[in-house]
């Protein structure tokens, strides 16, 4: 999800191909305003002015400010990505359910602690609502939903989808105070060290819970 700061050319050319480089001119350049600027103080003039685009031509493809930012989040996976699980047998070995649960809470940890703009996305529709973070909320509740389908639908997960909800929601709140505020009880989980020693206790609550007794 990264953005390298690049100017984008104004598009040349004509009919559908330059309308898909304006689009993506204009959806590079908020991505260019938002690492530089953050979320709170993007706006449209910022935006047309990085990508050297006129304001008619960004409200004709994307209706307005909120249209562009979704269209960004789509492409840049603002949030963490799923397709991995969803080819999960279901006829997983109930023995391999503490590894997959495991594998699954600390991929959504890490992916947010390793990009702090989706820590600032999640920070700033707490703290600081806007028609921007209400379109980032939109491709957050369609994660959402994919978690559940994911829970809902295999046998094994199922089981434990109460577990999961809490330890995810636990995971997502640590990887929040790595980027915002990493001291954590004693632990800096903004160092390698700190954030894998509370990773490694998460674990241990799942293997406590899921794993088969004896």
């Amino acid at each position: 999800m990264q953005q390298t700061a690049t100017t984008t050319p104004v598009p040349k050319g004509k009919g559908r191909l330059k309308r898909e480089a304006t689009e993506a001119a204009l959806i590079d350049a908020f991505g260019r305003v938002v690492q530089r600027s953050g979320l709170r103080n993007v706006g449209v003039n910022e935006v047309i002015k990085e990508a050297g685009i006129g304001k008619s031509l960004l409200y004709r493809y994307f209706g307005g400010l909120p249209g562009l930012v979704a269209a960004w989040g789509e492409k840049n996976n603002v949030w963490p990505d799923l397709s991995e699980f969803h080819d999960v047998p279901h006829d997983l070995d109930p023995s391999e359910a503490p590894a997959l649960l495991k594998r699954m809470i600390l991929h959504h940890a890490n992916a947010l602690r390793e990009d702090p703009l989706r820590v600032e996305i999640i920070a700033e529709q707490f703290m600081s609502p806007s028609p921007i973070t209400e379109a980032l909320n939109e491709i957050r509740q369609q994660l959402g939903q994919e978690h559940r389908e994911i829970f809902a639908n295999h046998p094994v997960i199922r089981v434990h989808s109460d577990l999961m909800r809490i330890l995810m929601a636990a995971a997502s709140f640590l990887a929040i105070r790595a980027v915002k505020a990493p001291w954590y009880m004693g632990t800096n989980l903004e160092q390698a060290q700190g954030w894998d020693e509370l990773m490694t206790e998460i674990e241990t609550i799942v293997d406590a819970v899921v794993a088969p007794k004896s």
